[in-house]
Formats: structure tokens, C-alpha cells, sequence
């Protein structure tokens, strides 16, 4: 007890079979022949990534990809998820395409907005309390935090404009938070896992190679986290989000 009464309690973490990892992953549905080829190799590497990184830190996880990777797949995966009683948290790991504003899965580009409304109709408030963390690398992911914490998750990551630097990021964001790091520091070492910015340079460089130099020029995978980014791996999200959610 401190001099000025009770020490306050901290909040148990909870376990992992309490928390659910929903992945999707849709990239190589995009592009010409020399992309796809790329984007099929970052979705193996995704999927690989979590696997390896994350399997043991949550009860299940719920891949979503190719033609599961949909607006309808992701609604009622996070449908399913949230509606088990033992779980507490559920995060969502996304590896679509992106725009300004907009995302990319598999059967259709959609307003993030739009999915916002879409997935705030069919939870309930009680399922939305369960969501916790949503982490894009989805291009102008940033231009989607808003739109994720507006359903009810508790944090939202994304890049500010083109996502390109991901050989060097992704692993060591997920190692530091599958150690135990808050979601804010895992982001930053990922910022700063590429100091000399090559992937993001070479991303720009094959751009105006190709005569895209609106494209050279929005290059930039700098991660930026909105909402709860001191939570850590076991935090309860009902201990960080808001009294109440948007109906």
C-alpha cells in the first residue's frame, strides 16, 4: 500500500487461449505477371510470418485468404470470432491492396468507411468491445486507422502513403509484439528496422522505371498508430477502449 492509500490494481493479462488472431491476406490478384509473381511470394510470407511468430500467443487463427479474402469473409470472421463467450480479444492482421481511403480484397475495392458501417451493423456492441488490434500493411493504411477504431477496435495501425519495406519490417514488428512489447514500440522498431530507407528507395526506383513517378513519389511505409498503442500482447481491451461505441 503507498502513503496515499491502495495501490492500484493492474488488470490480469489475459491468457492466450482468450484471444483469436483473424489474418487476411490478398495481393496477388493485382498486377501484371512480374507482380503477381511478387505479391504471391509476400502472401506466402504473411501467412509464414504469423505462423512461425505468432501460433503460440493465440487460441486459433483464422486465415482468410485468396478467394476467402472478402468483404463477407472478413464480416463473418470477425462475426465467428467475436461471438465466442471465451474470448476476450480478438486482432486483426491485414496484407491487402490499398488507396487512400479505400481497400482491396478480393471480390471488391470498398470504401474503409463503408466496411466500417458494414461491419458495425452486423456485430453487436458486446462483439465490438471484443475487437483489440488492427494491424494493415495495406497501402495508405494510415488513411484507414480512423475507420477501424470507429468499429470498435482499440488501436489501429497503418502506413502513411505506399507500403514497400515490408522484407524488413513485418517479422521484427511481430517479434517484439509476440514478446511482449506494446503495440506503439513494436511499431517503431519496425520504422526503424530499415534506417537508410533501401526498400523504400529501390520500390521508388522501379516506379519511375516504369514511367509511375506519382507513384516514386508516394513511397513511404513509416508505420503510424492511432488509438491504444501502450497495450501489450496480454491487455485486456476493455480496459483501454472508450465507455461507449458508436451504435
Amino acid at each position: 500500500m503507498s502513503a496515499s492509500g491502495p495501490d492500484p490494481i493492474t488488470p490480469a493479462p489475459i491468457a492466450p487461449d482468450r484471444r483469436v488472431l483473424v489474418q487476411l491476406i490478398t495481393l496477388q490478384a493485382q498486377g501484371g505477371p512480374s507482380e503477381r509473381a511478387l505479391y504471391s511470394s509476400i502472401e506466402w510470407g504473411a501467412d509464414a510470418l504469423a505462423r512461425r511468430l505468432l501460433s503460440r500467443q493465440y487460441r486459433s487463427r483464422i486465415l482468410l485468404r485468396g478467394s476467402q479474402a472478402t468483404v463477407d469473409g472478413l464480416v463473418d470472421a470477425l462475426a465467428a470470432a467475436t461471438a465466442d463467450p471465451q474470448v476476450q480479444a480478438v486482432d486483426l492482421l491485414l496484407h491487402p491492396h490499398g488507396t487512400s481511403r479505400r481497400l482491396l480484397l478480393a471480390d471488391r475495392p470498398i470504401e474503409a468507411a463503408g466496411l466500417a458501417a458494414v461491419l458495425q451493423r452486423a456485430l453487436s456492441l458486446d462483439q465490438r468491445r471484443r475487437l483489440r488490434v488492427a494491424l494493415s500493411t495495406a497501402c495508405y493504411g494510415m488513411s484507414h486507422n480512423d475507420s477501424w477504431l470507429r468499429i470498435g477496435f482499440a488501436v489501429a495501425v497503418g502506413a502513411r502513403r505506399i507500403y514497400a519495406d515490408g522484407l524488413t519490417s513485418v517479422a521484427v514488428m511481430l517479434r517484439a509484439w509476440s514478446g511482449g512489447q506494446s503495440l506503439r514500440v513494436a511499431v517503431e522498431r519496425a520504422n526503424t528496422a530499415d534506417r537508410l530507407h533501401q526498400q523504400d528507395r529501390l520500390a521508388a526506383a522501379y516506379y519511375r522505371r516504369t514511367g509511375r513517378p506519382a507513384e516514386a513519389a508516394a513511397v513511404d511505409s513509416t508505420r503510424v498508430v492511432d488509438g491504444a498503442g501502450g497495450m501489450v500482447i496480454g491487455t485486456d481491451p476493455a480496459t483501454w477502449r472508450p465507455s461507449s461505441l458508436p451504435a
